[in-house]
């Protein structure tokens, strides 16, 4: 069995309309969605977002199913200039922003994914995340870490994803969609959650109307995160039925 690990509603609506459900678990609060895609047995977790979410799915996981492989996949923000939207990050290795000590992915399964996402046709590299606590939306603060880390794209999650796997020896891959380019801003969304969830919706529309910018900055995000979603359903898609 497959097993689909995204963190967020926005990034795997597409991919949860490709699979004929056969039946919804529940385990430590994670929707867990079984079926087929392809013919292949997979279930689809929903993570959450963070670090700390993404290594209590990944225990859960590890406990409840028998994964032949996790793919990891999701959106990540571009640290390398030459990045564009869409562009598809299998990752190679992992580091977090204050430790340069790095988390290697398995080898052999990066190497077999890139490869297959580019035989279908997808322009796929790969390359180095680094795992961040907080949203990243300045330019200026991408510009650093990709200065000081060389890291390609940065994300919320990998590391611990990584390390969870690793520790139990289950083979997992990791795909990250660029939803905002590095030489731009994008919006504050740590901000705008702090606001919705202790305020409501009605306090993060007023801070929007009150700064233009940042509510086209919102609208680019959206956006970004639109073509990722879409590009996340095409490489699993692609990717299972290689498999």
């Amino acid at each position: 069995m497959f097993v689909l690990a995204i963190a967020s509603e926005f990034e795997l609506r597409r991919v949860r309309q490709l699979i004929a459900v056969e039946r919804l678990d529940v385990h430590g609060g994670r929707e867990f969605v079984f079926g087929t895609m392809a013919g292949r047995d997979v279930c689809l977790v929903k993570t959450g977002v963070g670090r700390k979410n993404a290594a209590a799915a990944a225990r859960k996981i590890c406990s409840e199913i028998k994964p032949e492989l996790v793919i990891i996949a999701g959106a990540a923000g571009a640290l390398d200039p030459g990045l564009s939207l869409g562009a598809v990050v299998v990752v190679e290795s992992v580091v977090r922003e204050n430790n340069t000590e790095k988390i290697f992915c398995p080898d052999e399964e990066t190497r077999r994914v890139a490869a297959l996402l580019c035989s279908a046709g997808m322009k796929a590299g790969t390359g180095r995340c680094c795992q961040v606590r907080t949203f990243m939306h300045r330019a200026v603060d991408k510009r650093a870490l990709f200065e000081k880390i060389a890291a390609h794209s940065v994300d919320m999650e990998s590391a611990a994803f990584a390390a969870e796997f690793q520790r139990v020896g289950v083979p997992f891959v990791n795909m990250r969609v660029v939803s905002d380019r590095a030489a731009c801003d994008t919006a504050d969304m740590e901000t705008l959650v702090r606001l919705r969830y202790r305020r409501g919706k009605m306090a993060a529309a007023l801070y929007l109307l009150r700064h233009p910018r940042e509510l086209m900055r919102t609208i680019q995000f959206y956006r970004g995160m639109a073509i990722a979603d879409k590009r996340i359903a095409e490489a699993v898609s692609a990717l299972i039925a290689s498999m």
